[in-house]
């Protein structure tokens, strides 16, 4: 399914090249928000966040290394380092914001970096804390499951690449290899097979995981038993920008943010493929035994969701112009609620967020997210 550019591919652009797209030369990561507080900064590639009794857990996807390479949609290079982590910090209760440091549950994860840069990594990808304080975490690789063996040479890092496992005393474990599900039963049928393990939320008994690469959700037990639950179908074939003479693309789904709804229910957020239409991603409510429904559309590039004090959803967009559009990746927060208009929330400019939990009235933002050194966790309040 990963293809260049040139080959006008629809999964070279899901949410692998959506974290492997840097910034473009005109582009520069903004100053701080004017609604945000800056709590963490100088993170590499931040992405997924989660809180639980007052701490703030986040993924940091790394900044690659010195390793095996492999092709990036853009034809550079995105080379394998030990350099993701799953970190944390205190954040207190809200009202009385901790000033704590932040520090590491665990360091020496794979990253895929840009060659130079450290830029656009894949790595680990999402955090949970589950019951009795597990805490689990995804590693993405945005490829077909095969490299890890081949061009990345079976290393024991390349290995933990498409995983998801639990963090326990200072390491990580993978509980379930995801691309050996992929490769294995390949649920959406598109070949070759793709796999980028991304969102993930903790179940009485393991863990939900999105699979933006592999477009479908799949379940992973405590034990480590992977199924798929449900996939997400490709959206209405629109013109190749790229060649208007060439056959019509379908963008693909590219399930990549997941969060349990006040009802029980799932939300699943897609970013959708090549082009990246503005206006055509989705937000998806899954019963389990149920087939997935739309609940609402009209969004442009979703790349986590959360879920404000009221029941109100909160939808984050990682590029509210689309991902090709010249501006960059400028994001946007968009509260929607049970009844009324939709309303972006000020929090000051955005480039590239990557990650959203809410607690209260606050929510946190994984900001700069495709930038190794700049990463940072933004604070704001929502309104009311």
């Amino acid at each position: 399914m990963r293809k260049t550019f040139g080959a006008i591919s629809v999964a070279a652009l899901t949410a692998a090249a959506v974290l492997s797209a840097g910034p473009p030369a005109s582009a520069a990561p903004p100053s701080p928000a004017t609604a945000a507080t800056v709590i963490a900064g100088g993170l590499d590639n931040p992405r997924g966040l989660y809180v639980s009794h007052g701490i703030l857990y986040f993924a940091q996807a790394g900044k690659g290394g010195t390793g095996a390479c492999v092709t990036s949609p853009e034809g550079g290079q995105s080379c394998l380092g030990d350099t993701g982590k799953i970190s944390a910090v205190r954040i207190g209760d809200g009202r009385h914001p901790s000033r704590s440091k932040v520090w590491d549950l665990v360091s020496g994860l794979p990253s895929l970096g840009a060659q130079g840069t450290g830029n656009s990594a894949i790595g680990p990808s999402d955090v949970t804390v589950g019951p009795h304080g597990i805490v689990w975490a995804t590693v993405g690789l945005a490829e077909n499951p095969a490299v890890r063996s081949t061009t990345l040479g079976n290393s024991a890092q390349a290995r933990k690449l498409a995983t998801v496992g639990t963090v326990q005393c200072g390491r990580y474990i993978p509980r379930a290899d995801l691309g050996a599900f992929e490769a294995a039963h390949n649920p959406d049928g598109v070949t070759p097979p793709d796999t980028n393990p991304q969102a993930l939320v903790a179940t009485r008994d393991g863990v939900l995981v999105t699979d933006a690469g592999g477009n479908d959700l799949l379940s992973v037990t405590g034990r480590g038993h992977v199924s798929s639950k449900a996939v997400f179908p490709d959206l209405p074939s629109v013109p190749n920008p790229l060649d208007p003479s060439a056959p019509d693309i379908a963008p693909q789904a590219v399930p990549d943010s997941i969060v349990r709804g006040p009802d029980g229910a799932y939300y699943i957020g897609q970013l959708t493929g090549f082009p990246f239409v503005p206006g055509t991603a989705s937000v998806w409510r899954w019963v389990p035994g149920h087939q997935p429904t739309v609940y609402a559309s009209g969004f442009t590039n979703i790349i986590d969701l959360a879920f404000g004090p009221r029941g109100d959803l909160l939808v984050l967009e990682i590029a509210k112009d689309g991902l090709t559009s010249p501006n960059g990746p400028v994001g946007a927060l968009i509260k929607v609620p049970h009844h009324g208009a939709r309303s972006t929330v000020p929090t000051g400019a955005l480039f590239a967020p990557g990650g959203l939990a809410a607690v209260g009235n606050t929510v946190y933002i994984s900001d700069n997210s495709i930038l190794a050194g700049q990463g940072r966790i933004l604070r704001v309040h929502l309104a009311g």
